[in-house]
């Protein structure tokens, strides 16, 4: 066995996502906002619906919640640059799983830029699974044309990595840039010896 593959969330280890702030300035909306967040990862709910939905409860535009919020999205550009060097060196393939609707992310990290950078992209609205249930570390692997076992998933949700191990992925739980690639270092020197 050999890691083959590192695979990517999107909103806290690619992307910095402007919901924090969102839940942050409406903490009395926080289930509402993680009902709706859950109705758009799974594709039944598109940005213009859950951006409505939320201007009318706090009394702005859907276009303004969408600057607001949406448009504070940053680039984690450290993690980026890595998920590329990765894939430059021939040695992994690069995936992306993210628990998203395409509309959200097309917007968040346009298509040209994932094609460059990833060779398998899952997004739960397209899938209609969503991290952590298990199938859909599965159908990821099946994708890249590798084992489970063969796998690495970096994202900031415990119960996220959690998930990918109960199929034998090998998981690290994101913090920082310099923290992951440390973590993936030991893992591929552990496995690949």
């Amino acid at each position: 066995m050999a890691i083959k593959a590192v695979i990517f969330d999107c909103f806290g280890v690619l992307i910095m996502a402007g919901h924090v702030f969102l839940r942050r300035d409406h903490p009395e909306l926080v289930g509402l906002i993680n009902d709706l967040q859950a109705q758009s990862d799974v594709g039944e709910l598109s940005r213009g619906q859950f951006n409505a939905t939320i201007g009318n409860i706090i009394g702005i535009t859907p276009q303004q919640v969408d600057e607001r919020y949406w448009g504070t999205n940053k680039y984690n550009q450290p993690m980026i640059d890595w998920a590329g060097e990765l894939k430059k060196s021939g040695k992994y393939k690069i995936g992306m799983l993210s628990n998203i609707s395409r509309d959200w992310m097309d917007v968040s990290l346009p298509f040209f830029d994932r094609q460059n950078l990833f060779d398998v992209e899952i997004l739960s609205g397209d899938v209609k699974l969503v991290k952590p249930d298990p199938n859909i570390f599965i159908l990821m692997a099946s994708r890249l044309g590798v084992k489970p076992d063969e796998c690495v998933m970096i994202d900031d949700v415990e119960k996220n990595i959690n998930g990918a191990r109960q199929v034998g992925m090998h998981g690290i739980v994101y913090e920082s840039p310099e923290q992951s690639q440390i973590e993936l270092e030991k893992l591929v020197s552990q496995i690949n010896a």
